[in-house]
């Protein structure tokens, strides 16, 4: 049954109904990538958006033209992008983090953009990952903003990268050895944000 909004919108129903035709037709006709996946015992795990992802780009191969390479790498890297953001403990919304740190929406905007926090613009949300919080402090982790600094991007996803991705020399992820609060573990890290930040420079 569609929304109230969508029955007072005319193009919204036909655009609605478009996509049904093309779950239909595209996604789910017999050997179809719904059927393809079904095998993959991980596709059961993936998030909504992240399947539906794996959806499109199956369904998008079986096209007589494929799509530019840059779109798939793209899709690829938002489906990576994400799965990394919820293994990781997923994200907190603009209003969690207000209430998890007693601060205004502005003051919350103010804190990322002078990157005491990190987060970033996804569509018409703000993306606050939750590993950066200490949750049961109600506090953000003491040397993210350091971090944060040293590191020589203002992309988020990068950052996020950063964080997340695992350095055989610090054996763990720099999330990981940041939420230690460790003076070693933490000095460690901003050696290798200062490293990252020289790569980027090249």
């Amino acid at each position: 049954m569609p929304s109230v909004a969508l029955a007072d919108d005319p193009q919204a129903r036909e655009l609605l109904g478009r996509v049904n035709q093309l779950v239909l037709r595209k996604l789910a006709s017999p050997g179809g990538p719904v059927q393809e996946i079904s095998h993959r015992p991980s596709a059961v795990a993936l998030d909504d958006l992240s399947l539906l992802t794996e959806l499109v780009i199956n369904a998008w191969r079986r096209e007589p033209v494929p799509p530019p390479r840059e779109v798939l790498l793209r899709l690829r890297g938002e489906q990576a992008l994400m799965q990394l953001l919820q293994a990781s403990g997923g994200s907190l919304s603009p209003a969690e983090v207000q209430q998890l740190l007693g601060l205004s929406g502005e003051g919350v905007r103010k804190r990322r953009d002078r990157k005491r926090l990190l987060g970033w613009r996804h569509g018409k949300q703000s993306v606050y990952p939750a590993f950066q919080f200490d949750l049961a402090g109600g506090r953000v982790w003491s040397g993210l903003e350091t971090v944060l600094h040293l590191l020589d991007t203002d992309s988020g996803p990068a950052q996020l990268r950063f964080f997340l991705s695992p350095d055989p020399e610090l054996g763990d992820t720099p999330a990981a050895l940041l939420c230690r609060s460790e003076p070693v573990a933490v000095e460690a890290v901003n050696r290798k944000a200062r490293q990252f930040g020289c790569q980027l420079a090249r």
